[in-house]
C-alpha cells in the first residue's frame, strides 16, 4: 500500500529533479506539465522544498494580469565533498548541489581528512570517501595494501556530517556506469601498478554478502602473472609500464610481445568473471588504459580465444582514467545523504561532467 508520505516524497523527488535538470527557472505552469502534477500539490511541495527551490523573478505571461510565477533550483542549497586517499596524496572535490565543481584541491596523505576539507575553505554538508582498500561489511577499513594505517579505522566518524566510505574501484566502477554509454552491468578492471576489479549490476555496486565481491587479491597465493609480486606488476622496464607500452605503439616486437603476454596471463581469470556475471561491457580502467588499443586489441584476442561463444562484452578503455573514484564517492554521497542535505531522499546524482581525467 503507497502511503500518503511516500507519494509527498516522490512528488517532491521529481519536482526538485524537473527543477534541477532545467535550463531555466520555470513557472508553476511548466513544472507542473514537466512532472504530470497539479498545481495545488505543486504548490504545496515547493513549501516543503523549502529554500532549494528559489523563487525566480517574474515575467510577463504575455496576457492580462499578474505575471507568471516561477522558481528555479538553487545550486548554493547544499554543499558535497568526495576524497581519494591514496598512498603520497589525498585528493579533495567540492561541488555545489548541480554537481558545479567549486575546489578540486590535492594535500599530502598524512594530513586528517577532515582538515583536507576544511583547508578547500568550503563546509559540505556530506561527504564521500574513496579507499585503496577492503571494507569490512560494518563500515570500517578491513585491509589496505596501499595505506595499512587505515585498517580498523572508522573514516565516517572521523566527520562532523554525514560520510559514506567505499572501495575506490567499486566507486571508479559506478561513475564508469553512470557517465558512460548505456549499460545494464559491467565489470571495471583497474590496471596500474596492481590489476583491481569492480562489479556494477543494474546501476549498483555488486558487494556480496561480505563485501568481498570483485576482491580478487583476497585469495590467498593468487597471482596475475607470474612476474607479479605480492600483487605488484612488473615490467621489463622496471615497475613503470609505460615506456613499455610506449615502444609497443612505437612498432618494438618485443614490447607488442610482452603486451600480449601479459594479456594472456591475465585473460583466463578475467573470462571466469566475465562468464559468471555476463555483463554488457568490459571496461579497463587505470594508467594503463591510457594505451588505448595497444593494450585492448592484445586482450580482446586473449579473452576471444578462452570464450567459445560470440556474444562476448566488448571491452573499451574507462572514460575516467584518473577521477573515477572522486566522481562516484561525490555522487554516492549526493544520493545518500539527499535527504539530509535537500531535503529529499534518494535523490539522484547530477553526475557532474565538470571534472576532466
Amino acid at each position: 500500500m503507497v502511503t500518503a508520505s511516500a507519494v509527498r516524497r516522490a512528488n517532491a523527488r521529481d519536482c526538485l529533479l524537473a527543477l534541477r535538470d532545467a535550463e531555466q527557472p520555470l513557472t508553476l505552469a511548466e513544472l507542473a506539465a514537466r512532472t504530470n502534477l497539479s498545481r495545488p500539490t505543486i504548490d504545496a511541495v515547493l513549501t516543503d522544498l523549502g529554500p532549494v527551490a528559489a523563487p525566480a523573478p517574474a515575467t510577463a505571461s504575455g496576457t492580462a494580469g499578474r505575471p507568471a510565477r516561477r522558481v528555479a533550483f538553487d545550486p548554493s542549497a547544499a554543499t558535497f565533498a568526495a576524497l581519494d586517499l591514496g598512498a603520497r596524496r589525498t585528493r579533495c572535490l567540492v561541488t555545489d548541489a548541480a554537481g558545479h565543481p567549486l575546489a578540486l584541491t590535492e594535500e599530502s596523505a598524512d594530513v586528517p581528512l577532515p582538515e583536507v576539507v576544511a583547508r578547500t575553505g568550503l563546509s559540505p554538508g556530506a561527504v564521500g570517501i574513496a579507499v585503496p582498500g577492503i571494507m569490512h561489511p560494518d563500515g570500517t577499513v578491513a585491509r589496505s595494501i596501499v595505506l595499512p594505517t587505515l585498517q580498523g579505522r572508522d573514516l565516517a566518524a572521523e566527520f562532523a556530517v554525514p560520510a559514506l566510505v567505499e572501495n575506490d574501484i567499486k566507486l571508479a566502477a559506478l561513475a564508469e556506469h553512470h557517465r558512460g554509454e548505456a549499460a545494464g552491468s559491467l565489470v571495471l578492471v583497474q590496471i596500474g601498478h596492481r590489476i583491481s576489479v569492480a562489479v556494477v549490476l543494474e546501476g549498483q555496486i555488486l558487494q556480496g554478502a561480505h563485501r568481498l565481491a570483485g576482491e580478487l587479491g583476497s585469495q590467498r597465493g593468487m597471482r596475475w602473472t607470474a612476474t607479479s609480486e605480492r600483487g605488484r606488476l612488473t615490467w621489463s622496464t622496471g615497475d613503470e609500464a609505460q615506456p613499455l607500452l610506449e615502444a609497443a605503439a612505437r612498432g618494438d616486437t618485443a614490447a607488442q610481445q610482452e603486451i600480449a603476454e601479459f594479456c594472456a596471463q591475465i585473460a583466463p581469470r578475467l573470462a571466469t568473471v566475465l562468464l559468471t556475471v555476463d555483463p554488457d561491457r568490459l571496461v579497463i580502467g587505470g594508467g594503463l588504459s591510457r594505451a588505448g588499443e595497444t593494450l585492448l586489441h592484445p586482450l580482446r584476442e586473449a579473452l576471444a580465444r578462452l570464450l567459445v561463444t560470440d556474444r562476448a562484452p566488448e571491452v573499451v578503455a574507462a572514460r575516467l582514467t584518473a577521477d573515477g573514484a572522486l566522481v562516484g564517492a561525490l555522487n554516492s554521497a549526493y544520493t545518500q545523504f539527499s535527504e539530509h542535505t535537500l531535503g529529499v531522499r534518494d535523490l539522484p546524482a547530477p553526475w557532474s561532467e565538470g571534472i576532466t581525467a
